[in-house]
């Protein structure tokens, strides 16, 4: 009997020592500026707004944008094995492309982290766009309001009118 578990135990180690977890392995080149430009979709600075660990995907303050991206705001998503999880108030220099809709941070895209707006580095991306700042859902809501405030004053009227009869 202690043999066989003498056996158990051997073939239980090598098991582990021969088939080890899952390995991962990503070696990335770190391109020329001018030529990341040219290769992605967008090319932006994002304050981290929110970062999901979950899905890799993250709300963005764009901060200053040189192609694709125009507006205020902007959620980026990236690869479930390999993304980033980023701190809110972090800056980023983000290349991404569209895909079905939504930008996509490619493996091996030139991300990086903790930038300053200000460096004159990016001045090799040229001329920053100029950003759409969007009023979201509040002119829908002030009309919203707007029209049943009319038809509760139309209302009372009417039923003052009646009422006085």
């Amino acid at each position: 009997m202690r043999l066989y578990k003498k056996i158990t135990l051997t073939i239980l180690v090598l098991a582990f020592l021969v088939f080890p977890p899952k390995i991962y392995a990503l070696d990335c080149a770190i391109p020329d500026p001018l030529q990341s430009k040219q290769e992605y979709e967008a090319v932006f600075i994002g304050k981290v707004i929110s970062s999901s660990h979950l899905t890799k995907n993250t709300k963005l303050e764009v901060v200053q944008s040189w192609k694709g991206v125009d507006t205020a705001k902007v959620k980026i998503y990236e690869d479930n094995d390999w993304g980033n999880t980023y701190k809110a108030g972090d800056k980023i220099l983000v290349f991404a492309n569209k895909s079905y809709g939504f930008w996509k941070v490619p493996l091996c895209a030139p991300i990086q982290q903790n930038v300053d707006e200000t460096d004159e580095k990016w001045d090799v991306y040229g001329k920053p766009l100029t950003l759409k700042h969007s009023a979201g859902q509040l002119p829908l809501y002030l009309a919203v309001m707007t029209f049943f405030l009319y038809l509760l004053n139309y209302y009372f009227k009417k039923r003052k009118k009646s009422g006085s009869d």
